[in-house]
């Protein structure tokens, strides 16, 4: 027998006290961040299968998920670890696709250590949001670092194990000229 591990969400309800001018001010305080969550009690039949996480799960196993689906996954609060399947790189750790996929498909993530990506934590702050966000890759950003080049974007794609692909282009180029 196998052991299947399903996403499950379901509805709670509660009240909070909140200490406000308005009821529009007491209402943007409960959804805030600061705010903890209520005690509360189960919405009868509620519970169901989170069909979203279930197929990004499949989407992890498969290494594809398009920029704009990351950033909709983590603006969710989801973290990035729940998202791509990282792994050793050249003494650290990075997100590397199984192959070069050209478009919008993020395929790479440099040095999680070296370019402070946190990966087991919602991402709320939106200038860390956008940093991290552009250290994602996709095979549209190779084939734009190397100038419309598909074949050797994947080149890249297939030399880089730690670095940005900026700084492997030259390195690439340099090991070519060495060849």
């Amino acid at each position: 027998m196998d052991t299947y591990r399903i996403p499950l969400v379901w509805q709670m309800y509660g009240h909070c006290d909140i200490d406000a001018n308005s009821f529009e001010e007491a209402v943007k305080i409960a959804l805030g961040p600061e705010t903890p969550l209520p005690d509360g009690s189960y919405v009868d039949d509620s519970v169901a299968v989170d069909y979203e996480v279930l197929k990004l799960g499949q989407d992890k196993k498969d290494g594809t998920l398009t920029k704009q689906e990351l950033r909709s996954q983590l603006q969710q609060g989801h973290t990035l670890n729940n998202l791509l399947a990282f792994g050793p790189g050249q003494d650290c750790e990075i997100f590397k696709a199984d192959k070069f996929y050209p478009g919008d498909v993020v395929i790479y993530v440099p040095d999680v250590a070296l370019n402070h990506i946190p990966l087991d934590r919602p991402i709320t702050d939106q200038e860390e949001f956008s940093e991290v966000l552009s250290n994602c890759y996709t095979g549209q950003d190779f084939i734009d670092e190397c100038h419309g080049d598909t074949e050797k974007a994947e080149c890249l794609f297939c030399y880089c194990d730690w670095q940005h692909p900026s700084s492997a282009v030259d390195e690439l180029a340099d090991d070519g000229e060495e060849s």
